[in-house]
């Protein structure tokens, strides 16, 4: 069942499929380009088919099940999730085959997931310790269904995973026998390497972080343990892990949206991103400072902080940059040469970090060319549990 529109997304309804709406949008709203939003879906689907390497996004990015589904459709074979409530919006969304990419330490979170499994789900969770391994089993067994298990490799994030070849091995072998358990495989992700803006500097650090994976993975087959599905990298490392040959499979999630923090990453070696922008956040134009900047109605309550200042679009033009003023409010800081706005002036901004944006937001307001043509609902924002 889809949500009913709620918030400001109520207002812009009577908007939907009237041209010239894109620019008429009750706002703070977050906005998805469309037609940017299907080129990089298109664009990653393309790379790792040609390089071999199959993807499973990760909606910790975007956290809304149409996207989902467009991903698998697009031929990734699954979606990624950071949390249980994250997965458990999704598989009440409609979305069935879901990866938990972090450890948990819930019985009751661990319980919940067993119940999805045994409702239709195929849930793969990842294991860093032995206690976690039995609690998987016991919901498992005690709900009659399975979890697919993969360990979690430590290969230079320093967040969670195993370091030791002797650990990965002992933890594999435990998790394999285990009823209610199937091993399939091992994820690592480095995610310090993600951002690292130079290709040849990226690709250095990837290359170190896949030294360390490899050794890992030579102790399982030593073991008889071979992974199946060697999952991990990101949107900044996807085509670096494809030319590695170490991972089976890819978790990018911002190429979906991307944003600033990711505007200066060269991700395939040409001297850009590659993706487009395609999450922006309209605001309007509600008044002037006193030194005649254009004052809008977003500030912190619309958009995460944690990134390079936001560009301005009126329509396909960069105007300027925003400044924040406040949790309600920014100032546009026009470009060269450049007027304050109107006062009622919408525009359209780009975002600091897409993950973090979007769960401020409860439904996407998608646009193609000068129109809104639908509301997706983000059905798992807000789910940091």
């Amino acid at each position: 069942m889809t949500a009913a529109p709620s918030g400001v997304a109520v207002l812009n309804v009577p908007l939907v499929g009237q041209a010239g709406s894109r620019s008429r949008l009750e706002t703070p709203a977050a906005v998805l380009d469309l037609d940017i939003f299907e080129r990089n879906l298109a664009m990653m689907a393309q790379t790792c088919g040609q390089a071999g390497i199959a993807f499973r996004p990760h909606a910790k990015s975007h956290k809304c099940a149409e996207i989902a589904r467009r991903q698998v459709a697009s031929g990734a074979v699954g979606i990624c999730c950071a949390k249980p409530g994250e997965l458990m919006a999704l598989f009440d969304a409609g979305i069935r085959d879901l990866m938990l990419t972090a450890p948990v330490a819930s019985a009751v979170k661990i319980d919940l997931l067993a119940r999805a499994c045994a409702a239709g789900a195929r849930i793969s969770v990842v294991v860093d310790r032995p206690d976690l391994v039995m609690a998987y089993a016991e919901a498992a067994s005690r709900h009659r269904t399975r979890f697919d298990v993969m360990i979690d490799l430590d290969t230079g994030l320093n967040r969670s995973g195993v370091a030791g070849a002797n650990d990965a091995v002992d933890l594999a072998r435990h998790a394999a026998q285990q009823a209610g358990l199937r091993y399939v495989g091992v994820q690592a992700y480095q995610g310090r390497v993600q951002h690292i803006d130079g290709f040849e500097a990226r690709r250095g650090a990837n290359a170190e972080a896949n030294r360390v994976l490899a050794e890992l993975l030579a102790a399982l087959r030593r073991a008889a343990l071979v992974p199946g599905v060697v999952s991990g990298g990101g949107t900044g490392s996807h085509l670096l892990d494809a030319q590695a040959g170490l991972l089976t499979e890819v978790q990018p999630g911002s190429y979906v949206f991307m944003d600033e923090a990711y505007n200066s990453v060269d991700i395939h070696g040409k001297g850009g991103p590659g993706f487009g922008p395609a999450l922006r956040i309209a605001v309007t134009v509600v008044g002037h400072s006193s030194r005649g900047f254009a004052i809008v109605d977003g500030g912190s309550k619309s958009f995460a902080l944690d990134g390079p200042a936001p560009h301005v679009l009126l329509g396909q033009d960069v105007v300027g940059r925003v400044e924040w003023c406040g949790d309600e409010f920014g100032r546009i800081l026009p470009g060269a040469g450049l007027d304050a706005l109107p006062i009622g002036t919408v525009v359209e901004c780009t975002v600091p970090h897409c993950d973090p944006t979007i769960n401020l937001h409860d439904f996407l307001h998608v646009a193609s060319g000068d129109r809104l043509v639908a509301l997706w609902p983000v059905e798992a924002r807000g789910r940091a549990d």
